[in-house]
Formats: structure tokens, C-alpha cells, sequence
């Protein structure tokens, strides 16, 4: 399998996960254990020795388990934050980025585009139906490569559907998207070796503004990506519209 070493590094992931939020749970569980008794004389808090080493021994547990939260929380926001296949921003966590974005744009009146791309085996193969798993993820893995090749240092992309992707694009308009997107799908509009024969795939795509008035929401974002891919898809293969 050729993403083998993908889902290797996210079982080994996941095992660290879980081997230190045991850790962190077998502190929480002592702390519940040993629960320090204070005493007071004379207006002042006593304690007595095998109270101070039960404090000392949560000390010592705490910085050891606070480590392993720290790595946990590290872990779980890389499942969370990207793609296995592709390696680029999961969807959940490109919108949660494009809405933070929206709210700056919004604020500072600033301006972004979005690029909306997707990946086409099937136009041109009209005797393809479907393709296996292992030759989709080729593909999708193939076109990330070429997005991350292209994008700035401050753009988004995101795997946002099983071959669609989305490019954040922070001060940039249409011409300089329509750039971008033309420079992608000129560089994915080739022949594939696959598992089912030599394949023929194209790319198409739509730009979006934030200056649109149906863009003032997540919700009308995701009105106006959808209706900028029907038009591409109707005036494709093979073409990017604005």
C-alpha cells in the first residue's frame, strides 16, 4: 500500500495518545488518593512529614504528567488539523481558518480569495466509472504536491472532498488567484500511470472573493464555493472560472 507510511505514523500517533493521557489519568488518580491533610496550630498550617512527601510525590508526578498532556495536545491537533493522504489542512480545520479570516477581512476591511479545485479522472475516460482507493489517493496526494509547490508561505489549502481542495488566499484578488489556479491546473493536466491503465486527468476550478455581498458568513461562503463549481464543472473540463 502506498500510503502505508501514512497510516503507520498515525497508529504510532495514537498510541502515544493514549500513553500519556494514561499517564495523566494515573496522576489525577493519585491526587484523588492522596489527598494532603493540613493542620492548624497556633494560627499557623502544619504539616507533617509523610503529608510533605505525599506533596512532594504529586510535584514530581505533575511536571511528568503536564509533559504528557503537552505532548497529547500536540498529537491530537495534528489528527485534527490535516489530511493523511494529501498532508494538507483537513477540511474542518481550513473552515475554521477561512472563518477566522472572514472576521479579519471583515474587520480590517481587508480582502482575500478563495480557490476552489477539483481534480477530474473521469471526462476524458468516458469508460472510467469509478477508481480504486489506491489509485485515488495517487491522485489527490499528486495534486497536493503541486498545490504546496505553488502557494505562498501565507496561503491555506485544504483537502475539502474526496479529489476538491481549497486555497485560502490572504490579500490577493482575482487576477493574482487566477494565476495561481492556472499555474496548478496546467501543472496536474497530464497522463497517470494507474492501476486501471494510463489515465488522463484534467483539473477545474472556481474563484472566489471576500468582497462578494453574498459573502458575509461561513454560510454564504459555502453558497458561492459550490455555485462557482457548478458553473466550472458545466464549462469544463479543464478550466478555471472567476
Amino acid at each position: 500500500m502506498k500510503d502505508a507510511p501514512g497510516v503507520l505514523h498515525d497508529i504510532r500517533t495514537i498510541r502515544d495518545i493514549e500513553t500519556t493521557l494514561e499517564e495523566a489519568e494515573t496522576f489525577i488518580n493519585r491526587v484523588k488518593a492522596n489527598k494532603v491533610r493540613l493542620t492548624l496550630q497556633n494560627g499557623n498550617i502544619s504539616i507533617s512529614r509523610e503529608e510533605m512527601a505525599k506533596i512532594t510525590d504529586l510535584v514530581i508526578t505533575l511536571e511528568r504528567s503536564g509533559k504528557a498532556l503537552e505532548s497529547s495536545v500536540k498529537y491530537l491537533r495534528e489528527l485534527m488539523a490535516y489530511d493523511e493522504v494529501t498532508q494538507l489542512f483537513s477540511r474542518r480545520y481550513l473552515f475554521n481558518l477561512l472563518e477566522k479570516e472572514l472576521h479579519r477581512a471583515q474587520r480590517y476591511d481587508n480582502s482575500f480569495a478563495l480557490l476552489a479545485l477539483e481534480l477530474d479522472p473521469f471526462t476524458n475516460n468516458p469508460d472510467l466509472k469509478h477508481l480504486p482507493q489506491e489509485d485515488m489517493n495517487l491522485l489527490v496526494a499528486e495534486g497536493a504536491r503541486v498545490v504546496r509547490k505553488y502557494i505562498r508561505d501565507s496561503d491555506s489549502a485544504g483537502r475539502t472532498g474526496e479529489r476538491t481542495f481549497l486555497l485560502l488566499l490572504p490579500e490577493t484578488g482575482t487576477k493574482g488567484a487566477l494565476v495561481l489556479g492556472e499555474r496548478i491546473r496546467k501543472a496536474v493536466d497530464k497522463t497517470y500511470d494507474l492501476s486501471v491503465g494510463k489515465t488522463a486527468v484534467t483539473l477545474c476550478g472556481g474563484i472566489i472573493e471576500s468582497s462578494d455581498p453574498a459573502a458575509t458568513d461561513m454560510a454564504g461562503l459555502l453558497y458561492l464555493i459550490d455555485q462557482k463549481m457548478a458553473e466550472a464543472r458545466a464549462k469544463g473540463p479543464n478550466v478555471i472560472v472567476k
